[in-house]
């Protein structure tokens, strides 16, 4: 069965309106619901887009941010790697007033700071270098003084520790340097010169005074020496004690010159007193010979022994005066060229004959060129030399006169060796003084003689032992001295 109802209903006119708004709604949310998929894709597109961005703008602003720290800290390390190898010209801009900023500021400060320092250190060292050349140049110039000053310098600390001993008083005292230097001199003196070295240092205390000199006569080597010796006490800038120096001048040959000056003196006034009645006395005795030797005949010799002893005795004082007067007034040399070893020849020659149990021999050196000489005073040395030899020869001997001519040092030698009895150490010293002489007949005056000859020819005189016995003379004259 079919049937239908009908139901009518007033509906108001704002229910329709909004059942119409509700239609239109649902249709557009229709519509929308298909364009909802488009739309939140473009959605999520501008979301993600403005995400990239400021992702972007984070990670820039970060990089920015860390590299605001970073490079500076990087520049600071790179700048502190350069300053600790030694660039101290490293400087940094400035980077704000932040803490970087200070640090970097701090820095340059540093670094100008040590630039400061080391030119102030270099000036110093620069300054301090050349008070040390200074300071070592003047060192060197006292030691060159020193080494070259002919009086001899010793230094002693306030310890009694040698210090300073310089080449004179090396060789006057005969020392080896490297051996004393650093050692208390109370075990390097001998007891005889520690003695001496005690009695000054006494001197210096009772006088109380920072100096004292004395003149003292000390044993070397088989000989005497006579010094002047100066002790001085040495104080610094406060007046405080650290040390001593002591300075010695040889007065040896100054001493011998003053003797031969004064032996001369007296040899000039003896040969002055007795030279005058030698003379009248001789004729005297020749007269009365020849007037009263005929009245005494037979047995009666005493007048003629006394006249001729009287004669005799004149002559041998007129030999004495005439070597008094040789000495006193040596004639003054008169150098001309002359040939060495023919003066040699000469000599040699004269004694060969005279003494046949002697041999001689001559060694010349055909090399010596002729040199500027007094003939006669050379052959008076050789003549004084040769007499000596052949007076120490007992018996057979030989004597050697040998000549030698060095190129170098522009100096001709000779000696004369002999085989006789030697010459005693404690004579040697004296061999050259006036009027000393180991011969019984000698007057002293030989040796003397030949020795001003020598120094006269600008020359030296030295002798020593031949082996296996004897004695050798050795001669040295210059071939370019005063007279070349």
């Amino acid at each position: 069965m079919v049937g239908v109802v009908v139901v009518n209903y007033y509906v108001p006119y704002s229910l329709v309106s909004k059942m119409k708004e509700i239609s239109t709604s649902y249709h557009e949310f229709r519509q929308l619901k298909i364009l909802k998929n488009p739309i939140t894709t473009g959605y999520i597109l501008t979301l993600f887009l403005i995400t990239m961005v400021i992702i972007f703008l984070a990670v820039w602003f970060g990089v920015y941010l860390a590299k605001s720290l970073t490079i500076p800290i990087q520049e600071l390390a790179e700048a502190t790697r350069q300053v600790a190898e030694g660039n101290l010209d490293v400087h940094l801009g400035e980077k704000g007033n932040d803490e970087i900023g200070m640090l970097i500021s701090s820095f340059n400060k540093m670094t100008q700071d040590l630039r400061n320092n080391q030119l102030a250190l270099k000036n110093t060292n620069e300054e301090l270098s050349r008070s040390n050349l200074e300071l070592e140049q003047r060192r060197r110039y006292m030691e060159i003084v020193l080494k070259n000053v002919n009086a001899g310098v010793i230094s002693v600390d306030k310890q009694g520790v040698l210090t300073t001993v310089n080449k004179s008083a090396e060789r006057l005292l005969n020392i080896n340097t490297q051996k004393v230097t650093g050692k208390n001199f109370r075990e390097v003196l001998q007891p005889v010169h520690l003695d001496i070295v005690k009695s000054m240092l006494r001197d210096l205390i009772v006088s109380q005074q920072d100096t004292v000199n004395k003149q003292v006569t000390i044993p070397i080597r088989d000989a005497k020496l006579t010094l002047l010796v100066n002790l001085t006490v040495l104080k610094d800038e406060n007046d405080e004690f650290v040390g001593t120096v002591v300075v010695f001048d040889d007065l040896t040959q100054l001493i011998k010159a003053q003797r031969m000056a004064a032996w001369r003196e007296v040899a000039r006034r003896i040969a002055h007193e007795i030279k005058n009645p030698l003379t009248p006395i001789k004729l005297s005795a020749q007269r009365l010979r020849k007037r009263y030797l005929s009245r005494f005949e037979g047995e009666e010799k005493v007048f003629d022994e006394c006249t001729d002893m009287i004669i005799k005795s004149v002559d041998e004082l007129k030999t004495l005066v005439d070597e008094f007067s040789n000495f006193a007034r040596m004639p003054a040399a008169q150098p001309s060229p002359n040939n060495l070893n023919e003066i040699l020849h000469e000599a040699i020659t004269l004694y060969q004959e005279a003494h046949r149990n002697i041999t001689f021999s001559l060694r010349t050196d055909e090399n010596i060129p002729t040199i500027q000489l007094d003939r006669d005073q050379i052959k008076r040395v050789l003549i004084n030399l040769l007499d000596n030899a052949v007076a120490a020869i007992d018996g057979n001997g030989a004597i050697i006169i040998e000549s030698t001519y060095n190129r170098e040092l522009k100096m001709v030698t000779f000696t004369v060796a002999d085989t006789g009895h030697g010459i005693l150490p404690e004579d040697r010293a004296r061999l050259f003084e006036p009027y000393f002489s180991t011969k019984k007949a000698g007057t002293g005056l030989g040796l003397a003689i030949v020795n001003t000859i020598i120094s006269d020819h600008h020359g030296f005189i030295r002798t020593k032992d031949n082996q296996p016995k004897g004695t050798i003379f050795t001669i040295e004259l210059p071939i370019s001295g005063a007279w070349v």
